[in-house]
């Protein structure tokens, strides 16, 4: 599970940065281990469950669990029919690196 924090495109105004870089990190995991596995027809995905009020979320997070889960499950289940790596949100929506 990665965020939508883990993208250094998207990094505009810096702050969480031990956050970040742990899903910075993360991604460059998943981005090696794909490259590594080649043409493989596994699907694979790094995900952004959206600020989801958890313990480290906060209450200010607009989303709760009850929400992002089922629709990571529906990405996920989409994906199942595309090869490769994907970095998605939990609309499925393509999150820049």
């Amino acid at each position: 599970m990665s965020s939508g924090q883990g993208s250094v495109a998207n990094n505009d105004g810096g702050r969480r940065e031990l956050y970040r870089g742990s899903k910075t990190a993360l991604n460059m995991f998943m981005r090696s281990f794909a490259a590594r596995e080649g043409a493989s027809p596994r699907p694979m995905a790094a995900m952004a469950p959206d600020w989801v009020r958890t313990e480290p979320g906060g209450s200010d997070a607009p989303s709760g669990i009850e929400d992002s889960i089922p629709n990571l499950v529906t990405v996920l289940i989409r994906k199942q029919a595309r090869p490769g790596l994907e970095y998605l949100d939990y609309l499925g929506r393509t999150v820049a690196w």
